[in-house]
C-alpha cells in the first residue's frame, strides 16, 4: 500500500514538473503551421499582442504566418483580389489552424476556407460573437468573443480620481459603436451626481461627427479634472479611414486629463490604461480552442476572456495618482525608474572644493590672532 501511494505521488509530481517545463501540457497549444489573418492592413499594438499569444513561449514547433488583409475596402471584388494574392502561397498548403482576428478576417476565412486553408479549424477573435449559425457555416469553426470592460473601466476612472468632474468619450460615426455608447451611458449612471458624460460630435446641436483636427481640439479642451475615454476612432466624419493609433497618441499628448482605453492596442502610447481586453489572452484561448478542435472536440467553444486592469505606471505618476488607489489585481507597464542614490564619494565630492577654499582662510585667521596676542 505504501509503495502504491509513493508511486502515485511520484506520478503526480512528474506531471506537475512536466507541465511547468512544457507549456503545452499545462494548456493546449498550437503546433505546426498557423495562418493568422488580421483585419488590419498593418501591424499595431493589438496585432503584435495577438501574435505573441498564439505560441507557447518560443516553441519552435509553432510557426505563425501573419496575413494583413486590410479593412479599408469592402465587397466581393476586394475579397477576390485578396484570394488571388494569397492563392500562390496557400492553395496547395494546408495549415494546422487558421486564426481570424476581426470581422473582415473571419468573413474572408469562412468564404475561402476550402480553397485556401483546406479542412483547418478556423477560430475567430477580436470581435463580438457572430449571429447564430454563422460560425457553423464553415464546419470546424469556433471563436473567442471579445469582452470589453466598459463598466469596469468607468469604475476605474473614479477609483483613481474620485474628483473627476467630466468624462469625454471619443468615438467615430460607425453605427457599430452605438451599443458601446449605450454601455458607457449605463455605466456612468451611478456617477452622474458628480460628473458629466459627453460624446463630442454626437450631441444635440453638435452631431456632425469629428475629423482629426476636431479630435485634437477636443483633446486639448478637456480640463485637468476630467477624463478621456478613447473608445474607437477609425473613421473621420466624412467616412475616410484614419490612423487610429496616431489619433490615440495625439489625444494622450494633447489632453491635460488621463486617457483610458478598452484594449491593450494603445498601451505604451501615453494613455493611462483601463480594464482592457489583452490580445495575448485572446490568442491563448484561441490556441486552446484550435487544439481541441484538431483533437476532435466537436463542441469546443469559449465564453470569451475576462479583461484585466492594466495601467502605465509612468503616466500614473505624471498625474500624481497614488499607487494605493490601484485595484488589488492590476498589471503595470513602464515602471518609473527610482532616482539613483548619491554615493558617499559623490556627497564628499560636493564638499571638497569648499573645504579647500575654507582651509587657507582659517589658517590665515589663526596667524593674525597669534600676532595680536604677541
Amino acid at each position: 500500500m505504501l509503495h502504491k501511494q509513493t508511486f502515485r505521488w511520484l506520478v503526480i509530481l512528474g506531471v506537475a514538473l512536466a507541465a511547468m517545463t512544457c507549456p503545452c501540457l499545462a494548456l493546449s497549444c498550437l503546433a505546426g503551421d498557423v495562418a493568422l489573418l488580421h483585419s488590419a492592413g498593418s501591424a499595431d499594438g493589438w496585432t503584435r499582442s495577438v501574435a505573441r499569444g498564439l505560441c507557447a513561449g518560443d516553441d519552435p514547433a509553432c510557426r505563425v504566418s501573419e496575413i494583413f488583409l486590410g479593412d479599408a475596402e469592402e465587397g466581393e471584388e476586394f475579397f477576390e483580389t485578396l484570394h488571388d494574392r494569397l492563392c500562390p502561397d496557400w492553395c496547395a498548403r494546408t495549415p494546422d489552424a487558421v486564426v481570424a482576428d476581426g470581422e473582415v478576417a473571419f468573413a474572408f476565412a469562412r468564404k475561402y476556407r476550402g480553397e485556401l486553408f483546406g479542412d483547418a479549424p478556423v477560430i475567430y477573435l477580436g470581435m463580438s460573437r457572430p449571429e447564430a449559425g454563422i460560425a457553423e457555416q464553415c464546419g470546424r469553426c469556433s471563436g473567442v468573443p471579445l469582452r470589453l470592460g466598459v463598466e469596469w473601466t468607468v469604475d476605474l476612472i473614479f477609483r483613481l480620481r474620485p474628483e473627476t468632474s467630466i468624462v469625454v468619450a471619443l468615438m467615430d460615426d460607425d453605427v457599430a459603436n452605438q451599443p458601446l455608447r449605450a454601455r458607457v451611458e449605463a455605466a456612468m449612471e451611478p456617477h452622474l451626481d458628480r460628473a458629466r458624460l459627453i460624446f463630442p460630435g454626437h450631441e444635440p446641436g453638435d452631431d456632425g461627427g469629428l475629423d482629426e483636427s476636431d479630435l485634437a481640439s477636443v483633446a486639448g479642451s478637456v480640463p485637468v479634472g476630467g477624463a478621456v475615454l478613447f473608445l474607437r476612432f477609425a473613421l473621420d466624419k466624412a467616412g475616410n479611414p484614419v490612423d487610429e493609433d496616431g489619433c490615440a497618441r495625439m489625444v494622450a499628448r494633447r489632453s491635460q486629463a488621463p486617457v483610458y482605453v478598452l484594449t491593450d492596442r494603445f498601451l505604451g502610447d501615453g494613455v493611462l490604461g483601463g480594464v482592457v481586453a489583452v490580445g495575448e489572452d485572446q490568442a491563448r484561448e484561441a490556441a486552446n480552442l484550435a487544439a481541441r478542435l484538431r483533437e476532435g472536440a466537436g463542441e469546443a467553444a469559449s465564453q470569451g476572456v475576462k479583461p484585466r486592469a492594466v495601467v502605465d505606471l509612468t503616466v500614473l505618476a505624471r498625474f500624481g495618482i497614488p499607487a494605493d488607489r490601484l485595484p488589488a489585481v492590476c498589471a503595470g507597464i513602464n515602471p518609473v525608474d527610482p532616482p539613483e542614490p548619491a554615493s558617499a564619494l559623490g556627497a564628499a565630492g560636493m564638499w571638497l572644493p569648499a573645504l579647500f577654499l575654507a582651509l587657507p582662510a582659517w589658517l590665515l585667521i589663526r596667524r593674525l590672532r597669534a600676532k595680536q596676542l604677541k
